[in-house]
């Protein structure tokens, strides 16, 4: 559904309130998640629609140059150590949240927001982002102008794009790039590792996308076809995974701890109270973090698909000039989208024309280029034709909302087949048939 966000249409308003208040009916997917997640603040269809249209103009909106980035939270108002609470609440407008975003972004922190007992919206304070495995409320975060996201329970539900309102689906996504990360896992990897390197990936965009200077990310086959694409000499190079070894761990220490902690997590239905699984998670993101830093050099930075870096700030040169070409098989994460096909000149821009270009050439490999303006496309090359398939828009479906939506990709994950087999062994519903066999394979001696 597409509607203007300059007038939210009434309709987008009572279709979105719906897929908040019940999921089930209404969500293409993740109906047995939502029974387990979907618990938190939900807003009036009035204040719904207050909440976006603040959001949506402030995003507009300059401070000192600079544009505003904010994230706002439905919550009650906490009285914690890291909690800041105004002593008088502050009206929740665009006005206000221009003052207050600086100050919060870097790190960043939740706008609180509530009713007070007019019923009227207000700004109770702030905390720093949790490291919560699932943030249960409604959720809006501001990602730069005209671009705001509609979160609640850990998963992207709706954004404003421009001037358009959108509902967001992953799956098209999701079903372009699980080929090329499934044909390079390993042969003892468990099917579920496939979905760890997804949101990995997904993550890594994110952070590069944070700090503003955009970049050129290259995931890789085990091999080095790479470097045919590559001009030499590449100034930065090396190698290395970054992850921080813990010798009680095996190999791949990070992911394996990951899945154990996943597991428990979804059968003790207690996700906010997790804290071995949120240390496991934050060693992964600390890895993350490290190999997002180097983006920020100009030039591309080149990893496998288990984040092992190979160099960063390389410079991507033509090995066909067919990919000139070629068409663009244009993809965008929308409910209802249909792919359609654009010229390859329809790209703008050197670092969109060098990534499409890298993934021409090297089939098999993601390439994600990252505009300064945050603006996220990722491409890959088709197995059977020329074609190159073209994420646009893909900034509103990465992983803003951590552990929550991992968890809403393992009901992507499955809901798409990928375990099918273990599925139809165990006549059960999918969730229960993926707990069973995280189990089995994950204890087996």
């Amino acid at each position: 559904m597409h509607s203007s966000a300059f007038q939210l249409d009434q309709q987008f308003i009572n279709r979105l309130w719906e897929r908040i208040t019940r999921p089930q009916e209404t969500s293409t997917t993740g109906s047995e998640f939502s029974t387990v997640f979907l618990k938190g603040n939900i807003p009036s269809p009035e204040h719904l629609a207050l909440i976006i249209d603040v959001a949506y103009w402030a995003s507009f909106a300059t401070e000192e140059g600079a544009p505003v980035v904010a994230s706002i939270m439905l919550k009650q108002s906490e009285h914690t150590s890291d909690t800041f609470h105004f002593d008088n609440p502050l009206d929740f407008s665009s006005k206000t949240l221009v003052k207050l975003g600086p100050a919060l972004e870097n790190p960043r922190a939740d706008i609180g927001i509530w009713p007070d007992q007019n019923g009227t919206l207000k700004i109770w304070g702030f905390t720093p982002s949790s490291h919560e495995p699932v943030k249960p409320d409604f959720w809006v975060q501001i990602l730069g102008p005209g671009r705001v996201l509609i979160m609640y329970s850990g998963r992207t539900i709706a954004a404003l794009t421009g001037n358009q309102a959108v509902f967001i689906d992953p799956r098209g996504i999701f079903q372009t790039l699980m080929p090329s990360i499934a044909a390079q896992a390993h042969t003892n990897d468990i099917k579920l590792l496939n979905l760890l390197r997804y949101n990995a990936i997904l993550k890594i965009v994110q952070q590069t996308r944070a700090h503003g200077k955009g970049g050129i990310i290259l995931v890789v086959p085990d091999n080095k076809d790479w470097m045919q694409s590559i001009k030499l000499p590449i100034k930065y190079t090396g190698g290395a995974n970054f992850l921080d070894m813990d010798q009680r761990q095996v190999q791949q220490p990070s992911e394996s701890a990951s899945l154990d902690q996943v597991l428990n997590l979804i059968e003790d239905l207690n996700l906010p109270h997790q804290k071995d699984w949120v240390k496991a998670w934050q060693q992964v993101q600390q890895q993350i973090s490290r190999v997002a830093r180097l983006t920020a050099v100009d030039g591309a930075l080149v990893m496998n698909f288990d984040r092992y870096v190979y160099c960063f700030g390389a410079k991507i040169r033509a090995q066909n000039i067919k990919a000139s070409s070629s068409s663009l098989q244009i993809i965008e994460p929308f409910d209802g989208a249909v792919d359609r096909i654009a010229p390859y000149s329809s790209l703008s821009g050197t670092r969109h024309q060098s990534a499409a270009q890298f993934a021409y050439d090297q089939p098999g490999s993601i390439a994600i280029a990252v505009s300064q303006d945050g603006n996220v496309t990722i491409f890959t090359r088709s197995d059977h034709s020329d074609t190159i398939h073209t994420i646009q828009h893909a900034e509103l479906i990465l992983l803003h909302e951590g552990l929550g939506g991992s968890l809403w990709n393992l009901s992507l994950f499955s809901e798409l087949g990928w375990f099918e087999k273990e599925v139809e062994k165990t006549g059960k519903n999918y969730l229960s048939a993926v707990i069973r066999w995280m189990k089995n394979t994950l204890h087996r001696e």
